[in-house]
């Protein structure tokens, strides 16, 4: 996956996922399941850890789940989403300190913010 398609799901998920701008993205990752060339669209699962802010500081735990994205070209959605939409997340309430090693387990992230890299840093001492 190149840097313009993580950069588009990242973008949608922004968009999709914090209208108001309080969700705080830790990690993502993500990798291709599917692709069907003659449509050139890809089914495409993310993992994503975020957590809120809070004031001028982020909540100290997060949350992730899976989730899947189907891309084309010119079009972006989710899909799949009796496999992941219902339900709690699969990570919930967990240190930050876990969520770049929990994002890492899908594939190596694409994304990932100042505050996981240090947490993590920290975890491993």
């Amino acid at each position: 996956m190149n840097k313009q398609q993580q950069q588009r799901i990242f973008d949608f998920l922004k968009t999709s996922l914090d209208p108001e701008g309080t969700i705080h993205f830790l990690a993502l990752a993500a990798i291709e399941q599917e692709r069907v060339e003659h449509l050139q669209s890809a089914t495409i699962k993310v993992r994503v850890a975020l957590t809120y802010h809070e004031d001028q500081s982020i909540n100290p735990y997060f949350d992730g789940s899976d989730m899947y994205i189907e891309m084309t070209p010119t079009e972006i959605q989710f899909t799949k989403e009796d496999e992941w939409a219902d339900g709690p997340p699969i990570m919930e309430g967990s240190p930050i300190e876990l969520a770049l090693g929990w994002v890492s387990e899908l594939s190596l992230p694409f994304y990932v913010s100042s505050e996981a890299q240090e947490a993590s840093n920290r975890e491993r001492g």
